[in-house]
């Protein structure tokens, strides 16, 4: 009862502290970030951070939807959508001409612009299996853009029957079965040979003067002028006016020739890649910056938790015991401490990551290794005071074990500095881990704060203000260490009669 009764004054007294009330809070949402990460987040992206490929759709360097609260830009959104967000379309009919029979599939896919940006790309993954028994190669035989203004851009004019390998690329003529092949809008509007064979002679029929000393800017801004206002006039001139919002639909018709011929188009996924995406934005990989913002918790609650325990504990041990024994033992453990305090931690740790492997729990342990001293010079200093106390002489007189004195006697009167200077040694911890991963000697098979700061100092973050890739991180770090100094400051005070008011 007496425990319970100790418990619930230390509850009430740390409950009226706000800092510690605060620090607490923090404390608790950092715990439910790292253990819930598998429900509210994305393990799957954590994975596959250093498989670039696997971030080849997503938008590179983009900032967060919120930011427009900030900039006043109206930012088009990044949109994942399945694959039944592309309508397929599948009919069979015969060619007049050829006399030859064909499968037509026409695949419909809806661009929502509501930015004051375009997307920067729509791209329609899909399974793409065609086989074809005629002579005539499989064929695009229309691709056209048709704007919310009901204007068309077309790049594959309808009747064509562009050979499929010259409008997908690289696919053989008659016969292919091809997983998840990404077909991008900036792909086909940016092709040159597409551009010379079919767009500028639609162009011409349009009565727009075009010649092909126009070709090269035409390649460049094809794409982009399908979402302009003035469509003709940045395509020519490269100046605009402005998006024109609404909802685009792009058109693809595919032909199969012969009978028995088949073509299936089964798309698995569809993006539109805008200008911001998700709560952290992108780096210029393609990284979802929040996923990787929400896993860095749990390592820097291990680093921290795990390194603050380890070496106030040792340190402790250290100083009560050279402080309870004194004479010859006492110097030499002093003269010990002080060697290793006086070391210079960082180079010796960069020194040691440069001659071993990296690894997280290696610099845990080097961590802890140099960590230890302050806290002995503290515990050692308080032991010398106690061991001259009427009860520890008494139960010296008594018989008393000298492992029993040191952890019944002396060992209590130490705990409260203890518990505050672990909460109090978690920042430092998670700083020094941050500092060796920013300069490159972290583990790099675990992706930490660290680390995020690190790809974003080598690809130069700052200077090319993404703001969302360098700032979050620091303030993540910020918000943890500062959690920790309320709590141990809170400790501090209630527990350090000294202290209290």
């Amino acid at each position: 009862m007496a425990l319970r009764d100790r418990i619930a004054g230390f509850w009430e007294a740390y409950r009226r502290d706000r800092f510690g009330v605060i620090g607490l809070a923090l404390l608790l949402v950092f715990i439910f970030a790292a253990v819930a990460y598998p429900l509210i987040g994305d393990p799957e992206v954590i994975e596959n951070w250093d498989n670039y490929a696997w971030f080849a759709l997503y938008p590179k360097a983009v900032p967060p939807c919120w930011a427009s609260v900030l900039t006043g830009e109206k930012y088009q959104p990044t949109v994942f959508a399945p694959g039944s967000a592309v309508e397929v379309h599948v009919s069979q009919g015969k060619d007049p001409r050829l006399g030859l029979p064909y499968v037509n599939v026409t695949v419909v896919a809806p661009i929502q612009v509501t930015g004051t940006t375009p997307p920067s790309d729509v791209i329609i993954v899909a399974n793409i299996t065609y086989v074809s028994t005629a002579r005539r190669p499989v064929a695009v035989d229309k691709l056209v853009v048709v704007r919310p203004d009901g204007s068309t851009v077309t790049i594959v004019p309808p009747g064509s029957a562009a050979p499929i390998d010259s409008v997908l690329g690289g696919f053989p003529r008659f016969n292919a079965s091809v997983a998840e092949h990404p077909v991008k809008l900036s792909r086909l509007a940016g092709n040159q040979r597409l551009i010379m064979r079919y767009v500028m002679p639609e162009l011409m029929r349009q009565g727009i003067a075009v010649s092909f000393g126009d070709l090269p800017n035409i390649v460049l801004r094809l794409y982009r002028a399908i979402f302009d206002e003035n469509f003709t006039g940045y395509l020519l001139t490269g100046r605009g006016s402005g998006v024109l919002q609404g909802e685009y639909r792009w058109v693809m018709t595919f032909l199969a020739y012969g009978e028995g011929a088949r073509f299936e188009f089964v798309p698995t996924r569809y993006v539109v890649v805008g200008g911001c995406y998700g709560l952290m934005g992108t780096d210029v990989y393609g990284h979802d910056l929040w996923q990787g913002l929400l896993y860095g918790v749990r390592w820097a609650l291990i680093i921290g938790l795990a390194t603050s325990f380890l070496s106030v504990m040792f340190g402790t041990l250290y100083g009560i015991t050279g402080g309870y024994f004194g004479g010859m033992v006492d110097e030499v453990m002093l003269r010990v401490a002080q060697v290793i305090y006086s070391l210079p931690v960082l180079p010796i740790l960069i020194l040691l990551a440069a001659l071993f492997k990296p690894s997280i729990w290696l610099i845990i342990l080097a961590l802890v290794a140099f960590s230890w001293p302050g806290i002995a010079f503290v515990t050692r200093a308080m032991a010398l005071q106690i061991r001259q106390e009427p009860y520890v002489e008494s139960a010296i007189a008594l018989g008393a074990r000298t492992l029993r004195v040191l952890l019944l006697y002396v060992m209590p009167q130490v705990l409260p500095y203890v518990f505050a200077s672990i909460a109090l040694s978690v920042p430092s911890a998670i700083i020094a881990e941050a500092s060796l991963s920013f300069l490159g000697v972290g583990d790099p098979s675990i992706l930490t704060w660290g680390k995020i700061l690190y790809e974003a100092q080598n690809a130069q973050a700052a200077l090319n203000g993404y703001w969302w890739w360098v700032v979050p991180p620091g303030l993540a770090i910020a918000l943890v260490g500062l959690s920790f100094i309320f709590i141990g400051s809170a400790l501090d005070r209630i527990l350090n009669p000294r202290l209290r008011r």
